[in-house]
């Protein structure tokens, strides 16, 4: 027994040891295009992403203090040459810095489960603004004449926001932009604090750079600075932006002219925090997600947009056995990033591997849009001249309101016979083991003294030992055979044990949030705790709600559950809404928000462990 267990153990042991490693060939680096910038201009940041597998990690941009940091898209590319698969992935971010002098930029980092990599830390010079031409039509030394008259001003004309978007209906995936200004006509003594809106219905993209200007309202100059959005709705029915708001702090004295050529150099390079301090809000603003029209095309799934569709086969010939990549490409405008595969044909000459995707986002003019490449494996079964039929793609057309078809190829293809004997691979270090060859023969020689064999010797000791030792084998047969029956239970009643094993694991979801709050990260708490939502409603329900809308799962859920009441499933629509819009703007989450949908997700979970067990 002891040689058996010692075996065991062992064999573990090499399990560990030669384990293969995944992702050995992360790396990340970054650049920046300039090494020097104005306070009043932006810089760009690209962080690039590459490893040998079909995706890879999503940078982990640190906090920077000194720049404020918007996305400005994102390109990826994926090249598989002999079975081998790597991939490329260029994440784009604008800087507009803050401060004055030298900046740093800290090591950007990626984790992949198995390891994790970090660029060095960058400098950058923030320099002074160039002064403006003196024109003829700016008053003279108005900031005096304002900061007199400030006093007489309500508070609300001084300071205020405005959010207004282009359209107030739109259709799933058509794009929204929405503009949110910040007015000022009084100087501040620090940078104002944006913190962006909540959306609901709605997923949001990113319009940099901020833009800046002055104008006059009523009377009276104002600086603003303006942040855009792309905003996608998500399904049919009512959408919300939910407030945005800047706290800063209001000057007492004359010293700063907000309308002085550099008066942004001035807004944000303050480090005074003294004043009267201020939390201005935008109005909220309601939109409607319409529904699409009839008559949608069987290969429709739910694009929106106007886009182009390609294909390529590579290489046109072949043998039975080799692989050849298909490449469809979908580019346009749009949210590319919700687009799905499109639908492959019948293939039956050919083994279909998964599907792989690289995107590539653009942003010019305010409009998303870009390319989106889905790559699949084909193994050809049979020799001679195969047809690969047309691939077909559809999308709704807002600007037309019409559905339109696209189609690529068909391919010919011309298959040759491959080898049929195949290969014999062994994976022993050296290659093919050789033959067996005798280096030399035993003799056996006689022993003068007589002794016992090995097999007697321990029974007499196992003989000697007292009684109760021996229950151990009976009680770790028995110990085998429970397992072997749970196991057995296990494989013939899967949906059982995954709803038993859903409470334990959402309890395990929510320590993990519980760790990243801890850890000054609410963006990554609020995305941890809705993949467990979407992970505990997949094993109550025994179906994949990832793939499915809200709507969609609360039917599921009804149906799966009939005595679970109208409480508890409206708990989880507003509990999944709020959770799906930290999820998809990570970068907007407050501590506070993320607290508050833990302890809501939190309480929520025993409530859901009694209704899913209610019988109707």
């Amino acid at each position: 027994m002891r040689k058996k267990l010692l075996f065991c153990a062992a064999a573990f042991s090499c399990l560990f040891l030669f384990r293969p490693s995944a992702g050995a060939a992360l790396s990340v680096s970054a650049e920046t295009d300039k090494k020097t910038v104005e306070i009043s201009d932006s810089l760009y940041l690209t962080v690039t992403v590459s490893g040998d597998s079909a995706s890879v990690p999503d940078p982990e941009i640190p906090r920077m203090d000194n720049f404020n940091i918007y996305s400005a898209g994102r390109s990826q590319s994926i090249s598989i040459v002999n079975g081998s698969v790597n991939t490329t992935v260029a994440f784009t971010y604008i800087l507009s810095p803050r401060f004055l002098g030298t900046q740093k930029i800290p090591p950007i980092s990626v984790n992949d489960g198995n390891e994790r990599r970090s660029t060095p830390e960058m400098e950058v010079t923030v320099v002074k603004a160039a002064a403006a031409p003196q024109g003829g039509n700016r008053p003279a030394a108005p900031g005096a004449a304002r900061t007199r008259r400030g006093n007489e001003t309500a508070a609300e004309s001084r300071l205020f926001m405005t959010a207004e978007t282009d359209k107030k209906s739109a259709y799933p995936g058509e794009q929204i932009n929405l503009a949110i200004r910040f007015y000022t006509s009084v100087p501040l003594t620090s940078n104002p604090q944006y913190i962006p809106p909540q959306f609901k219905n709605l997923i949001s993209e990113d319009l940099p750079p901020v833009r800046n200007g002055d104008t006059v309202l009523r009377g009276t100059r104002y600086s603003y600075s303006e942040i855009k959005t792309a905003l996608f709705g998500l399904e049919e029915g009512a959408a919300r932006v939910d407030p945005a708001s800047v706290e800063a702090r209001l000057h007492g004295a004359d010293s700063i002219d907000p309308f002085d050529p550099n008066f942004f150099q001035q807004f944000f390079s303050m480090n005074a925090g003294q004043g009267e301090a201020r939390r201005i809000t935008s109005p909220a603003v309601p939109l409607r997600i319409l529904p699409f029209p009839a008559g949608a095309p069987a290969s429709f799934n739910g694009a929106a947009g106007n886009f182009t569709l390609s294909a390529d086969l590579r290489p046109k010939e072949a043998k039975t056995g080799e692989a050849l990549n298909l490449s469809i490409t979908v580019a346009g405008n749009g949210n590319l990033k919700a687009i799905t595969a499109p639908r492959l044909p019948e293939m039956p000459d050919f083994k279909v591997y998964d599907t792989m995707s690289s995107l590539s986002i653009s942003k010019a003019g305010d409009i998303i849009g870009g390319k989106k490449v889905f790559t699949t494996i084909l193994i050809p079964k049979t020799a001679g001249r195969l047809l690969i039929p047309a691939v077909k793609f559809s999308f709704f057309d807002p600007a037309a309101r019409v559905y339109k078809e696209l189609s690529a190829g068909p391919f010919q293809l011309l298959v040759a016979k491959g080898d049929g004997d195949g290969k014999n691979f062994s994976f022993a270090p050296g290659g093919q083991p050789s033959a067996i060859t005798p280096l030399s023969s035993d003799i056996r020689y006689v022993r003068e003294s007589a002794r016992a064999p090995f097999s007697v010797s321990a029974a007499g000791l196992a003989a000697s030992l007292p009684l109760w030792p021996n229950f151990f084998p009976a009680a770790f047969v028995l110990l085998c055979l429970w397992l072997a029956r749970l196991d057995d239970l296990r494989r013939k009643n899967p949906l059982y044990f995954r709803f038993k094993k859903a409470h334990g694991e959402a309890r395990g979801g929510i320590e993990k949030a519980e760790k990243a709050l801890a850890a000054d990260k609410p963006g990554e708490a609020a995305s941890l705790l809705y993949d467990s939502l979407l992970a505990y409603l997949h094993g109550k329900s025994g179906q994949k709600v990832s793939g499915m809308t809200l709507k969609r799962t609360l039917s599921l859920l009804r149906e799966k559950f009939p005595g679970a009441g109208d409480y508890a499933l409206g708990e989880i629509k507003d509990l999944w809404e709020r959770l799906e819009a930290l999820h998809f703007s990570p970068a907007g989450v407050a501590r506070d928000e993320a607290r508050e949908m833990l302890e809501k997700y939190s309480a929520l979970l025993p409530l859901l462990e009694k209704e899913f067990q209610k019988k109707k």
